[in-house]
């Protein structure tokens, strides 16, 4: 796998979407404590990296999740994190 830049904020990110398995935009902003614009910055980079799925919901609500490259990601970064994907 290509070695991929992630500062800390970017794995956070990632770390409560593995854990959580898909999430909605606010409850992932109010869950990290993370502005929405600071947020929206950080899912935006995620998803062009191909770490995550965006979703729009049909009252328009966002959902994120790993995709299988950021599952990747996780097990590289947290090993111990892989049982929570699938326990969600």
């Amino acid at each position: 796998m290509k070695r991929i830049r992630l500062p800390h904020e970017q794995a956070l990110v990632l770390q409560q979407i593995n854990e959580l398995g898909e999430e909605d935009f606010t409850g992932l902003a109010q869950g990290l404590r993370f502005g929405r614009a600071k947020l929206a910055g950080i899912i935006q980079v995620l998803h062009h990296k191909r770490l995550i799925l965006v979703r729009k919901s049909a009252y328009a609500e966002v959902w994120v999740r790993l995709s299988t490259k950021g599952q990747q990601v996780m097990r590289t970064i947290w090993p111990e994190s892989a049982g929570a994907m699938f326990a969600a």
